[in-house]
């Protein structure tokens, strides 16, 4: 199968390249720069929980060059959709699949209004990755899961080619039956561990072990919940206990990209994640005050100011 990846950062050069391992036709779609110049040079190197690996896929940074492809797996920052957007043009063809796994809840309705639901799928990823160098992915734990669906819930004959695509060694695929509610709960976890994490400038271990850190947490968690419920998303009753729970078992492995992107000065998705949640909470008269205190702190840092 004649596979994209638009954004090959940690996470999207993670699944492409388990995807090249195993022998399909991928492509990067990648910005000019350090990383995409590594693997032109070198390939692409990933270590991960099922072995260290390197392989030699095509990156561009003209998907025109790449052409129609089957699949489309769309990676990138939320802020990058302005710039990124545009490049799944090129790509598609009758029956290409895009598949979004990025943060937040509303990705796959962005690209859908451009291009339309009969090629689109919204997703969810749940893994540990961070890119140590130029051309290096590094995934920790024992965790790379993609769940994916149709917005009826159907299991549709594309749902079950995208789950035969991604049946592979280091991905563990599943169909969600209702991907509202498994994107917002991704969001109750990831919006306020890797939030908390940027704003106190700690791991989720030092989290953790300062007196009110896992108090915090959970009061983030209950905003979103709470934004959640009034917008109609069925979510079970334990969500927060359950995210919780598994977000204290995996502290020692949680990597938060906004707190990466905080450390490195880049732009933050802040806007995107509880940003997005303050702003429906505010609209719908749901209180959010851990959210928005939180929001607050690292406003002035939306742009990629400069960390402390």
């Amino acid at each position: 199968m004649k596979i994209a990846i638009i954004g090959p950062g940690s996470v999207g050069g993670y699944y492409g390249g388990v995807l090249a391992r195993h022998g399909e036709d991928v492509s990067l779609v990648a910005r000019a720069g350090p990383h995409a110049d590594a693997i032109k040079a070198s390939g692409l190197r990933v270590s991960s929980n099922w072995g260290d690996f390197t392989v030699h896929p095509q990156v561009t940074s003209d998907p025109a060059e790449i052409g129609p492809v089957d699949f489309i797996f769309y990676s990138v920052k939320l802020f990058h959709n302005e710039t990124a957007l545009p490049l799944i043009e090129p790509l598609l063809k009758e029956g290409t699949t895009v598949l979004t796994i990025q943060n937040g809840v509303d990705s796959a309705d962005m690209i859908a209004e451009r291009y339309g639901w009969e090629y689109v799928m919204a997703g969810a990823t749940y893994i540990e990755t961070g890119r140590p160098a130029p051309g290096m992915i590094h995934q920790s734990g024992s965790t790379a899961r993609i769940a994916f669906g149709e917005q009826d819930g159907s299991r549709s004959e594309r749902a079950g080619a995208v789950l035969s695509l991604l049946s592979k060694e280091g991905i563990q695929p599943e169909i969600a039956t209702d991907i509202a509610a498994t994107l917002w709960t991704k969001l109750v976890n990831v919006g306020p561990i890797g939030t908390v994490m940027t704003a106190s400038r700690a791991s989720f271990v030092e989290v953790l072990a300062s007196p009110w850190g896992e108090y915090t947490v959970r009061s983030v968690m209950e905003d979103v919940e709470r934004v959640a419920r009034a917008k109609g998303v069925d979510l079970a009753p334990d969500v927060v206990d359950e995210k919780l729970r598994e977000g204290i078992a995996e502290a020692a492995d949680t990597q938060a990209s906004l707190q990466g992107d905080f450390r490195a000065g880049n732009q933050l998705e802040i806007e995107h994640l509880l940003g997005m949640v303050v702003r429906e909470g505010r609209a719908m008269d749901v209180p959010v005050p851990a959210s928005a205190a939180l929001v607050t702190s690292l406003w002035k840092f939306r742009n990629g100011a400069p960390s402390e």
